[in-house]
């Protein structure tokens, strides 16, 4: 049952719970005389709204993982792919005790909620907390990492009455499952929505205010937290403004000057966010906020949580600027219990007509020939979420999903009432209410499944799930492990990772043990880079007055110097200490993607915002004029694009196909900074590039199968012109072979995942011996799409001989000879995968190896001896 409760503005749901009279017949009553009320008295409107939407779940209680695992194995066989199972069993919990009892009020709210000792891991680090260290904690999803800092935070709440702490968030919907998280130690019930962004916390006889300061809450929000809140949580965008609020807003400075001066601890969740060019500037961002405390005499200590990454301890160092004594603590041992995860790696089974650009069947396909299977044979769905590559991929296939899964439950199953969807797509640029309503729908059952972007990968609870279907390789292995562990968190669970037809997954395909036990990636930011250095530094004395002090404690100053807007805006008044030469500083937002745009639907005269925070790039590619996209099982087309109000119009166009851009980017070298000869065959140089990327026009893309159309010329775009870091390799002496070259650059666009921590939209490749901009040599030029300064490109140019060695494992892995999409193809192929030469690619890329590492090279594998670790 649930209460329907007639607000002046509308109808109001609560949640479902048991009902005690089973006797009741299905229907509506009146809450006063219990009587049941007539339908004639119920609008059709009132009617749709209070539908129990609800599907029973396939639960692994109910049945077996072993069997479904088996029913996922013989449609497997029937479709001809390939599958690897890889167990990881259940595991019994380690616990252990603190140095010294929690408050009484903490530890009674605990043993109310079940938790009567903390795990080994939880006690090492609040011990290690409350010694005073800086602590970064690794353990796995749902391993009890938010108690680790909650802890702390709210002991030191209840000891002084003054301490304020801080709470950073890569996402709005993070900071709200914080807050509501906070409930189980309110002493009292308390009546505040979440929604709202503030509550009171009740801690025997305190009252601790808890605030969340972001875009898009309503001023009253943000200044009863200015005023009112100890705890305020937010995210690394918005505290950029916070900091200039402390000395420059004169309406809450000081309030935000209170909060930094009792401030004792920043908690900085999903640490591994923060790479590329947003670690490097969120780095700066945290020197501020120390030399701002500082200034007000106070020092703060860090709580950080990251997913599994190759250099945990290293990244909050470099987030923070702390090293050595006042370095971070590593607890990465997880001692909490683990139900039993079962990990299916499939590789999808060849068509029967087989073309030259695909092989094998689509990933997608094998994800819902498998979900057909299960609502045939069981009459329902799994609670499950798919994750896929991209915003388009993820509207098309839940797309895809729901018209099978509606045949299989109409036309087999002869259900006649069907929900209106399945599987619902959850991206970025959804906008914030549809985001909400969708994840309440999947905790509520009246969703069978998500199709998600990375965007779900992170920590948000949309309650527990049964099955995780990753359908390509989500990137890193630290991605694959967040995704891999939003199931199995209270019963058994099912991770099915298909491959695509990419080198990179097909090499893993080949080597699932490889793909299992390899190390995590490292996370790579760059907090040298001038321009990023020189324009924090800026703010940093902007926030103290105009003048800061022994800046090189927080910044390289001497990167810094490099930049010459900094020369040109700051002067040096005695050693050490810099000041602003003018008063007036405008602040930049933190990462900076140019314009940005919101997709409106227009019907009639009234305009409904449908997706948000666009940047002109996607716009460039995905919402052109003409282009046909999906949104919430519907299509639309592009009206019109308004360059003045940030605004692209579209209407709902009823048709059969979506549109795939072509686009083009061109290279301009504006400063080259380093140039050096590898060996004989090898030079590489290093500098800033000038992209220029065009759309050439579009195609259309048939819904339900069939020929996509020739290009369709398109020249009402203007281009996009960025700057951004580059690296280049010139090939010397050796004969010019474009399709050999081609071959290259698709295996080191493939390798460089697996060895530095991005993805593929991070970067581009460009090959030629054709661009007079490098005298007409062979060149492979390196680029980062964001802009630069994600330090991408400096984690390349140091691990050069990993990748490259890692390209021709790839190449050499597959056993054909002309080329195929497991080894030579890419999909995103702007030249469509013509002129490829594999084995004069192997013979290039083994001569430009011979001179950097011993290669040793047969005709099925390539074992690579790296010299000084020795590891092979």
């Amino acid at each position: 049952m649930r209460e329907i409760k007639q607000a002046t503005n509308g109808l109001r749901l609560t949640d479902w719970e048991r009902n005690i009279e089973q006797d009741s017949k299905d229907g509506i009553y009146c809450r006063v005389c219990d009587s049941q009320v007539n339908d004639l008295l119920i609008s059709k409107e009132e009617r749709e709204l209070l539908k129990d939407n609800r599907m029973e779940a396939l639960s692994f209680h109910d049945v077996p993982l072993k069997e479904v695992i088996s029913d996922i194995k013989y449609v497997s066989k029937r479709e001809g792919a390939k599958i690897h199972q890889y167990s990881l069993p259940e595991k019994s919990a380690v616990f252990d005790d603190l140095e010294y009892p929690l408050p009484t009020e903490l530890s009674v709210k605990l043993k109310e909620k079940g938790i009567h000792r903390l795990y080994s891991h939880q006690a090492q680090a609040i011990n290690k907390v409350r010694n005073g260290e800086n602590v970064v904690i690794t353990t796995g999803t749902a391993s009890g990492k938010s108690l680790v800092y909650s802890m702390p935070v709210l002991e030191s709440f209840i000891q002084d009455d003054s301490t304020t702490a801080l709470y950073l968030s890569p996402l709005k919907a993070l900071t709200r499952d914080q807050m509501q998280s906070l409930d189980m130690f309110d002493q009292r019930s308390s009546q505040n929505d979440t929604s709202f962004g503030y509550k009171s916390i009740h801690l025997g006889s305190k009252e601790i205010g808890v605030g969340i300061l972001e875009g898009g809450k309503a001023d009253s929000v943000k200044e009863l937290t200015y005023q009112n809140a100890r705890y305020w949580l937010t995210n690394v965008h918005y505290l950029h403004y916070i900091l200039q609020g402390a000395v420059h807003f004169k309406k809450n400075g000081p309030a935000i000057r209170k909060f930094f001066k009792n401030l004792k601890y920043i908690v900085i969740d999903e640490l591994h966010a923060y790479n590329g060019v947003l670690g490097s500037k969120v780095a700066m961002l945290i020197r501020r906020i120390r030399s701002l405390c500082k200034a007000l005499g106070t020092s703060v200590q860090f709580v950080a949580c990251s997913a599994s990454i190759g250099n945990p301890k290293e990244l909050a160092e470099e987030i923070t600027g702390l090293k050595g004594e006042n370095g971070f603590s590593l607890i990465r041992k997880d001692c909490s219990p683990a139900h039993q995860r079962e990990i299916l790696l499939m590789t999808p089974g060849f068509l029967s007509s087989q073309t030259d650009n695909r092989l094998r069947r689509a990933p997608i396909s094998e994800a819902i020939e498998v979900l057909k299977y299960l609502a045939n044979k069981y009459g329902k769905l799994p609670k499950s979420i798919l994750f896929h590559g991209n915003r388009k991929s993820t509207e098309t296939a839940s797309f895809e999903l729901n018209k099978a899964i509606r045949a299989i439950y109409r036309d087999t199953l002869k259900k006649e009432e069907l929900p209106q969807e399945f599987f619902s797509p959850f991206h970025a640029h959804i906008n914030a209410f549809k985001k909400q309503d969708i994840m309440n729908k999947i905790k509520k059952g009246e969703l069978a499944g998500i199709v998600s972007t990375s965007a779900l990968e992170m920590g948000i609870d949309i309650g527990d799930l049964d099955i995780c279907i990753m359908v390509g390789y989500a990137g890193s292995k630290a991605s694959f492990l967040q995704q891999a562990g939003r199931v199995g968190r209270k019963g058994p669970g099912l991770v099915i990772q298909i491959f695509q037809e990419d080198p990179l997954e097909q090499y893993y395909a080949s080597n699932p043990v490889e793909f299992m036990e390899r190390q995590a990636e490292h996370v790579s930011i760059d907090v040298s880079n001038p321009n990023i250095v020189a324009e924090h530094l800026q703010y940093a004395a902007h926030e103290l007055n105009g003048k800061i002090s022994a800046a090189h404690r927080y910044f390289k100053v001497s990167a810094a110097r490099k930049s010459t807007s900094f020369l040109e805006n700051m002067s040096e008044v005695k050693h050490g200490t810099w000041q602003l030469m003018n008063e007036e500083l405008i602040y930049n937002p933190l990462v900076t993607s140019g314009r940005v745009y919101t997709i409106l639907s227009q019907n009639g005269h009234t305009k409904d915002a449908i997706l948000e925070g666009v940047d002109e790039r996607t716009v460039l590619r995905d919402y052109h004029y003409g282009a046909v996209f999906l949104y919430n099982q519907k299509t639309y087309r592009v009206l019109r694009i308004s360059q003045k109000n940030n605004e692209v119009i579209v209407v709902a166009f009823k048709t059969d196909y979506t549109t795939r851009s072509q686009i083009h980017d061109s290279i301009h070298i504006e400063k080259e900074v380093e140039r050096k000869s590898i060996n004989e065959s090898l030079e590489c140089g290093k500098g800033t590039l000038e992209v220029t990327r065009r759309l050439w026009g579009y195609k259309k893309v048939p819904l339900f199968g069939g020929v996509t159309s020739d290009l369709i010329a398109e020249n009402n775009m203007y281009p996009v012109k960025y700057t951004t870091e580059g690296l280049w390799l010139q090939i010397i002496d050796i004969e010019k072979d474009d399709s050999a070259l081609h071959v290259v650059e698709h295996a080191i666009t493939s390798a460089i995942p697996s060895v530095v921590k991005c993805s593929n939209s991070d970067f581009s490749l460009l090959s030629s011996s054709n661009m007079k901009e490098f005298d007409y040599t062979p060149t492979i030029v390196f680029y980062e799409t964001g802009g630069g300064g994600a330090g991408i490109i400096d984690t390349i140019s140091e691990r050069l001989h990993h990748i490259l060695n890692k390209a021709l494992s790839i190449l050499k892995t597959c056993p054909c000879t002309e080329g195929c999409p497991n080894c030579t193809h890419l999909s995103h192929c702007e030249r469509s995968n013509e002129s490829l030469n594999k084995l004069g690619g192997i013979r290039l890329l083994s001569q430009v190896l011979s001179g950097m590492d011993i290669v040793e090279v047969n005709s099925n594998s390539v074992n690579i001896v790296e010299e000084k670790t020795g590891q092979l």
